[in-house]
């Protein structure tokens, strides 16, 4: 016969049966935390990025619903068929050109300027209020300001180099398929060297003191205490800046937009795969969706550009700091 269990003993049998379940339960409630952040980042990273490889499979124009399966026929076009590819490796080497002039002066010169910085300098602070002020400005009054500085008519650049007797060299800045690209390069970097140079400022405050102090009792100048203490000691900072730069560079599109506008003017001089993408994917002034499925198969492609070099740095920095 049975045993009758009392309503204690039940309870208590209820409570030895849950135990496990409630201590696993406490183990991995920390996860409950990350929730929110799984949930924003798979609604606007993760659904998007998945829905663009699915559109860039289609030959679809944005409108109306997504029946024509083309596969990698949209990838294809872009790297083997004209006009298609003509426009991909210009806008592409475009792109590379704006890569090198950030990586050298964002770096290097940015690097060297935060060493000058952290020197006990009569007037620093004014220095440091000066490169970074640029930074905190959005593109679109950068452009603006821009745009008023370099007209070819009143513009106060052009202007500047009559008064001083160089009028021979006052040209159409952005007008000019010549020099728009580097002119807007150079304004992207003086939009931009204030983090980079932050960056570096805030990582050479922690160089210890006492080996440069030594370098210089030994007769050490600036660039030998620039160029065999600081750069060995800043290679972290060195990468991270490398590789926000080669992402920033492949992401430029609001200053060729705003100062060139989508047709990337002039002739195409200016054009870049953001403003390719914005071309290709919304039509020439966004007026219209008129290939979706080909400018998401451009995305995807500079995204497979991108991740190879932001997995190598992250690699290569984990080697470093296992190393040392």
């Amino acid at each position: 016969m049975a045993k009758t269990l009392t309503a204690k003993e039940k309870e208590s049998t209820i409570e030895t049966n849950l135990y496990p379940i409630v201590k696993t339960l406490k183990k991995y409630s920390f996860l409950l935390m990350l929730l929110p952040a799984v949930i924003i980042y798979g609604v606007f990273i993760l659904y998007p990025f998945l829905s663009s490889i699915y559109v860039s499979l289609f030959d679809w124009s944005g409108i109306g619903p997504m029946t024509h399966f083309v596969g990698l026929n949209n990838y294809i076009k872009w790297l083997t068929e004209d006009p298609y590819s003509t426009m991909f490796y210009r806008a592409l080497g475009h792109n590379i050109f704006i890569l090198l002039i950030n990586i050298i002066v964002s770096v290097f010169f940015g690097m060297f300027i935060a060493f000058l910085l952290s020197q006990k300098i009569k007037g620093s602070g004014i220095y440091k209020i000066i490169f970074f002020m640029p930074h905190t400005f959005s593109l679109a009054v950068v452009a603006f300001l821009w745009g008023l500085l370099l007209n070819p008519q009143w513009g106060v650049v052009n202007n500047f180099l009559k008064t001083i007797g160089l009028g021979h060299y006052a040209l159409p800045w952005l007008g000019s398929e010549h020099t728009a690209l580097s002119i807007i390069a150079v304004i992207g970097l003086w939009h931009s060297m204030g983090f980079p140079i932050l960056v570096f400022l805030a990582a050479i405050m922690t160089i210890p003191k006492s080996l440069i102090e030594a370098a210089i009792i030994d007769g050490a100048g600036i660039p030998t205490i620039f160029s065999k203490i600081v750069i060995p000691l800043l290679i972290p900072p060195i990468i991270t800046i490398s590789v926000l730069t080669f992402i920033g560079s492949f992401g430029t599109f609001e200053l060729m937009f705003l100062l060139e506008g989508a047709q990337a003017g002039p002739y195409y001089s200016t054009d870049v795969l953001g403003t390719l993408f914005y071309r290709t994917a919304f039509g020439g002034m966004g007026a219209e969706a008129s290939g979706m499925g080909l400018g998401a198969s451009l995305a995807i492609i500079t995204l497979i550009i991108i991740i190879p070099i932001s997995i190598l740095s992250i690699w290569f920095q984990r080697k470093r700091n296992i190393e040392f």
